[in-house]
């Protein structure tokens, strides 16, 4: 059974939107840019299998050049920073583990802005000990220092 070429062009057309000419598209909504989240954050990260919130402060620059992590007593850590969908991801260089000493760790979060201004998302702590990497999961939360 054949369908005419005209018929297949139509199917076609319709398949792909060819409705009214001039009838307006609807934008996609823009999701969040790096710049979004630019600033100084107080964070409070809870890892699983620990008691308590490791406290640290996040900064960075709006075109993304210049984010770190600064744990107390600490020189702050160099953050790469990217966007991915609607999350702010942040990877951290190693540096020394404030849970594990000796330990070197690097850091992985994936944060997403609330309506009330903060900065919730899901971590991943990867640790390399004698034994060879290991993962732990958590989850943190930031505020904007001075409020947004």
């Amino acid at each position: 059974m054949r369908i005419p070429a005209t018929l297949l062009t139509l199917l076609l057309v319709a398949a792909c939107g060819g409705g009214e000419e001039g009838a307006p598209e609807m934008p996609e909504a823009a999701g969040p840019m790096v710049a979004d989240f630019a600033g100084n954050w107080q964070t409070m990260a809870m890892l699983e299998g620990t008691p308590d919130p490791v406290p640290s402060t996040l900064a960075g620059s709006a075109d993304g050049s210049e984010w770190t992590m600064t744990l107390e007593g600490r020189d702050p850590v160099p953050l790469t920073a990217s966007i991915v969908g609607d999350s702010l991801v942040l990877v951290s260089d190693p540096y020394e583990s404030v849970l594990r000493e000796g330990v070197m760790v690097t850091i992985r979060t994936a944060g997403v802005l609330q309506e009330d201004g903060r900065m919730m998302g899901t971590l991943v702590a990867t640790y390399q000990t004698p034994e060879g990497e290991q993962v732990v999961s958590g989850t943190f939360e930031s505020t904007m220092q001075g409020g947004m």
